[in-house]
């Protein structure tokens, strides 16, 4: 049965607006917003930041949220870090309760262009484990959109007993892994230079991972296996506690939830797409 999903394309659009100002549609972007402007002590310069008027981009944060649940994926949604604001406390804040859920170590930079890491021991951290915040070991979702400067793309953790849920870009090759490290997805990539990729478990012993909302690979776990122990990184992985491939680069979008299916993350994906392009980056 096929299945279509309607994306919005008016982000920046402000058809909902009466004269005199913007009205949100959704709660929960409203509180997203209200909670970014707390932590930078006043609205957002975007105009400076992303050559958009405030009205027009609270109108694009307002519709990203109607899309994500005309989609379905907004109700999987655990963590939801657009990285706006360009302060590392507007990045930290989870659009999904509008608090503050993310730590920095290596004294990452934050720009226009979101979380900025060097390469060399910069990372962002969930502070909280996956088998924490997933509803089943075998219902989760992970990925991030990176625009990488040194050819990787690196999110997830390994605890000490390998379990993991990894998403690895480097020399060529994408891979995703969740259970152990000999279990695993990997597919040659030439070149990944700005992709959003996704490792997903849909409620089923199969792990798919994906690039800009294409299947690459999938692989087939043991029944019932626990997600990592270990708190989640972005821009780096964590290897039961140690720093593994950090990234150099910008990453604009990175996300925790339920298992998305094929059609979730291809929604998902020109969802963020749309919001990226809004926000020039």
């Amino acid at each position: 049965m096929a299945i279509s999903i309607a994306i919005s394309n008016s982000i920046g659009a402000r058809d909902n607006a009466p004269s005199g100002g913007f009205v949100w549609v959704n709660a929960e972007a409203e509180a997203y917003y209200n909670a970014v402007t707390v932590a930078n002590g006043s609205d957002v310069d975007t105009v400076a930041l992303y050559g958009q008027t405030l009205d027009d981009t609270k109108q694009a944060i307002d519709t990203r949220v109607t899309d994500l649940k005309a989609s379905g994926v907004f109700t999987k949604l655990v963590r939801d870090y657009p990285f706006f604001g360009g302060t590392a406390d507007t990045h930290a804040i989870n659009g999904m309760n509008a608090a503050t859920e993310l730590l920095y170590f290596g004294s990452p930079t934050h720009t226009n262009l979101g979380l900025v890491t060097n390469g060399a021991g910069q990372y962002a951290s969930m502070n909280n484990s996956l088998s924490s915040e997933v509803p089943s070991s075998s219902d989760w979702a992970i990925g991030l959109d990176t625009n990488s400067a040194n050819s990787k793309i690196m999110m997830g953790s390994r605890d000490s007993t390998s379990i993991g849920a990894v998403i690895r870009y480097r020399l060529s090759t994408l891979i995703g892994y969740a259970t152990n490290k000999a279990v695993r997805s990997a597919v040659a990539i030439p070149s990944i230079t700005d992709s959003f990729v996704v490792l997903s478990q849909d409620g089923s012993t199969t792990a798919i991972i994906y690039s800009d909302g294409v299947q690459e690979a999938q692989h087939t776990l043991s029944s019932g296996a626990v997600p990592t122990t270990q708190p989640l990184f972005i821009n780096a992985w964590n290897n039961s506690g140690g720093v593994i491939d950090a990234v150099s680069g910008s990453t604009k979008f990175s996300f925790v939830s339920s298992g998305l299916s094929s059609v979730e993350v291809g929604s998902l994906n020109t969802i963020n797409n749309a919001f990226q392009t809004f926000l020039g980056r």
